[in-house]
C-alpha cells in the first residue's frame, strides 16, 4: 500500500508551485488562502522539511519544493489524461481554443467555413484573449500565440512567421504616407519590441511624420479604423493575407519589417482528444499556405 501525504495537502501545493502566490492558488481551488496555507505547513509537518520559502511580498520554493515540483506536476498531467479518456463522445469532438483578438477575427475565422465543411460533426469554441491563458486552468484545448522565436520550447511548434507591411483600403486614393493620418496601436506586451511607423520610415530613409499617427489602444481596434478608411495600417501580412487576396487592401510600397511567430502550444491534458488533434492538424495545414 503506498504511503502518501494528504491529496489535499498534495494538491495545494501544485497549485502554490505553479502560480507562486497562495492567493491565486487559492483562487484556483476555491478555498482560502488561509486553508492554502494551511495545507502547505500540514505537507511539510508530514515530510518533515519545508517545501515553501515564505518572503514579506512574495513566495518562493526551497530546493526541497524544486525538486518536488515537476514530479507532482506530471503525476496530474497522468491523471488528468486518464480522467480526460473518459470523457462522453460529445466532449471528444469539443475544441477549446484560444487565442488573440485580432488573429480570430482576421486569419482563424475566415478559415473556419472551411475546416467545417470537412469536420462538421466537430464542436469549436474559441476564447479570444490578448493575454496568455494557462491552459490546464482555463480548460483549454489548444492555444495559437504570437511572440519572438526566441521563447519557442520544445511545448511549443511554430506554425509561420510573418513580416509586417503598411497597407490601405484599395478604393482610396493614392497618397504620400507623409501627408496621410498613420493607423498604429499600442502592443500588450512593450517588451516584445514590435515593429513601429517610426521603424519603418527609418527603414525607407523618410522623416517620421508623428504629429500623424493615430494610436489605438489594441490591434482590432486599429484594423477597424483600417476598415472605415481612416488611413493605411502597419500590419501583420499574414492578418491582411484574405484582403490583399480578395482586393480589399493594397499593399503600399517600401520596407518589410521582420515580425515574430504564431505558434501552436497543445495542452497535454487533451491533446490526444478526437477533435482536438483533427484540429491540430488542420490548422498546420492552413498555416502551410501561408
Amino acid at each position: 500500500m503506498r504511503k502518501l501525504p494528504p491529496l489535499n495537502a498534495i494538491r495545494a501545493f501544485e497549485a502554490v508551485a505553479r502560480r507562486l502566490s497562495f492567493a491565486e492558488a487559492a483562487e484556483e481551488l476555491s478555498v482560502t488562502a488561509t486553508a492554502i496555507s494551511h495545507q502547505i505547513r500540514h505537507l511539510e509537518a508530514y515530510l518533515g522539511y519545508q517545501v515553501v520559502e515564505r518572503r514579506p511580498r512574495q513566495i518562493a520554493l526551497t530546493p526541497a519544493g524544486q525538486e518536488l515540483f515537476p514530479k507532482l506536476q506530471t503525476a496530474f498531467d497522468i491523471l488528468g489524461e486518464a480522467f480526460a479518456m473518459l470523457d462522453k463522445d460529445v466532449e471528444q469532438s469539443l475544441v477549446r481554443v484560444t487565442t488573440t483578438y485580432a488573429f480570430a477575427e482576421r486569419w482563424l475565422v475566415p478559415r473556419l467555413p472551411e475546416f467545417f465543411e470537412k469536420h462538421g460533426e466537430i464542436r469549436v469554441e474559441v476564447e479570444t484573449d490578448d493575454d496568455v491563458l494557462d491552459l490546464r486552468v482555463d480548460r483549454l484545448d489548444l492555444a495559437i500565440r504570437y511572440g519572438p522565436e526566441a521563447s519557442v520550447n520544445e511545448d511549443v511548434e511554430v506554425l509561420f512567421s510573418d513580416r509586417y507591411i503598411p497597407v490601405s483600403l484599395a478604393d482610396r486614393p493614392e497618397t504620400g504616407l507623409q501627408d496621410s493620418r498613420l493607423l498604429g496601436f499600442r502592443w500588450r506586451n512593450p517588451d516584445m519590441g514590435g515593429p513601429t511607423w517610426e521603424e519603418w520610415f527609418k527603414e525607407a530613409g523618410e522623416p517620421f511624420p508623428s504629429d500623424r499617427i493615430i494610436r489605438f489602444s489594441d490591434e482590432s481596434a486599429a484594423f477597424n479604423a483600417l476598415d472605415q478608411g481612416l488611413g493605411p495600417l502597419l500590419s501583420s501580412s499574414a492578418l491582411v493575407e484574405k484582403g490583399l487576396q480578395t482586393g480589399r487592401y493594397q499593399q503600399i510600397p517600401g520596407p518589410e519589417l521582420r515580425g515574430f511567430a504564431y505558434c501552436l502550444v497543445l495542452n497535454p491534458l487533451s491533446r490526444n482528444k478526437h477533435g482536438v488533434k483533427t484540429f491540430a492538424d488542420w490548422v498546420r495545414q492552413a498555416a502551410k499556405q501561408i
